[in-house]
């Protein structure tokens, strides 16, 4: 039997807005970062896969913005009797935009380390044949003209090992 790639995708948007997902890291890490509760609003999480120029010509643009997309499959179809057994690996992109570059790295960093400790709360099964593996990769780009004049973006990578 086939899944959707989206199912898994899913899961993990689900994970990060749900009850015990980025509300409760953040407000974890709100003491740690120095902010205010005004500082860290509630963030929706989006499930598209497009550079920060076209969704901000798209439409209004409210930073920060938070991502999650698959951009990698790997069936190595290791377990007999399987349709699929493999990996995917899941992508959150984190943008944050502000019009000065004091705070800019560390609202990131804010933003980030929350996403991170989802992924950390959230090891393990995540439902039938889906597997969040505990490991995960930290990425930030360089600061950038974007945005509310300067954007920078950073990516939790995880893999979710799916046996189906």
């Amino acid at each position: 039997m086939t899944f959707p790639t989206m199912e898994v995708v899913s899961r993990l948007q689900g994970l990060l807005a749900g009850e015990w997902g980025l509300g409760t890291s953040m407000a974890s890490l709100q003491g740690y970062y120095g902010l205010s509760p005004e500082a860290t609003q509630e963030v929706a999480v989006g499930l598209v896969r497009a550079p920060a120029e076209f969704q901000e010509k798209a439409g209004s643009t409210r930073y920060p913005v938070i991502q999650t997309y698959c951009d990698q499959i790997e069936n190595k179809r290791s377990e007999q009797f399987r349709a699929f057994s493999g990996r995917m690996r899941l992508v959150t992109e984190v943008r944050v935009s502000t019009d000065r570059l004091e705070g800019l790295a560390e609202r990131l960093h804010f933003y980030v380390d929350a996403v991170r400790d989802v992924v950390e709360r959230n090891a393990g099964c995540l439902g039938e044949g889906v597997f969040l593996e505990p490991g995960y990769e930290v990425a930030f780009e360089a600061v950038k003209k974007g945005g509310l004049n300067f954007l920078q973006v950073g990516r939790v990578v995880c893999w979710v090992g799916v046996s189906r």
